[in-house]
């Protein structure tokens, strides 16, 4: 999975199990997070406004209790427009719904910068306000059976197009889905979300579906494969419907619990 994806529901899930058991919120930084800071929207102090920035996971917790946070959602489209950019930084379009006490509702925007003399990256979130927010919570169905489908369809496909490794990659997925704890991001020593089980396996399945990237990802040599076996319009169709049930599963996976 993206990265940027990947920290954002990792954050996503740690407030919500910290909300749940009343307790503080524990976030493992990746060894290639460097700084994560939180900037909230301005506030009015008397005759002057302050802008606060929060240090860290924890601050920014803190700090979202102290306005009466009562809930936190994942956020992010289920489709777009170009694959392709799926293969830069900051375009997941993902974000951190908070839901306040009063009906307020904000949202977290993620920006990364790489620090090339560290080789990191350095994170900060801008919170907006939601205006002419929905009056009821966002809420996603478990599309587990939709999303094996898909899975199947595509393996096939990749096997059609002589991409052995990805039909491999898709098989795992499904398996996963099907109640093998062999996570890929266990593998590379990911902490994984501190989410149910159920959820979990939907999220690690939709993990390592996520094939979209750059140089030797499915956006790069698979389309020309498909291309010279005639199968362009089954490559786009499918990979359209891959990337909608992989944010759809990730969506279930980090909000429904």
């Amino acid at each position: 999975m993206n990265g940027q994806m990947y920290q954002i529901c990792c954050i996503t899930a740690a407030a919500k199990k910290a909300l749940k058991e009343k307790s503080v919120i524990r976030y493992t930084p990746l060894k290639y997070e460097n700084r994560i800071e939180f900037q909230f929207l301005l506030e009015r102090k008397f005759f002057s406004t302050k802008k606060y920035i929060a240090a860290n996971v924890q601050e920014w917790f803190d700090n979202c209790l102290k306005k009466g946070l009562q809930d936190v959602k994942f956020l992010a489209p289920v489709s777009v427009k170009d694959r392709n950019i799926l293969g830069f930084s900051n375009t997941t379009q993902s974000s951190i719904v908070c839901f306040y006490e009063g009906n307020r509702v904000t949202f977290f925007c993620e920006q990364w910068d790489f620090d090339s003399a560290q080789n990191v990256w350095n994170i900060l979130y801008t919170e907006q306000e939601w205006k002419d927010a929905p009056s009821g919570k966002p809420h996603f169905e478990n599309n587990i059976n939709s999303f094996k489908s898909v899975l199947s369809e595509i393996k096939e496909l990749a096997l059609k197009i002589d991409c052995d490794g990805y039909a491999a990659v898709f098989q795992k997925a499904l398996d996963i889905l099907l109640g093998s704890p062999d996570f890929t991001d266990t593998a590379f020593h990911m902490p994984l979300p501190e989410i149910p089980k159920e959820n979990l396996h939907l999220f690690e399945a939709a993990s390592t579906a996520d094939v979209f990237g750059a140089m030797g990802s499915w956006n790069d040599s698979p389309p020309y494969m498909a291309h010279e076996k005639g199968m362009d319009k089954e490559f786009e169709i499918l990979s359209g419907e891959l990337l909608k049930q992989v944010r759809l599963a990730t969506l279930f996976a980090i909000n429904e619990w």
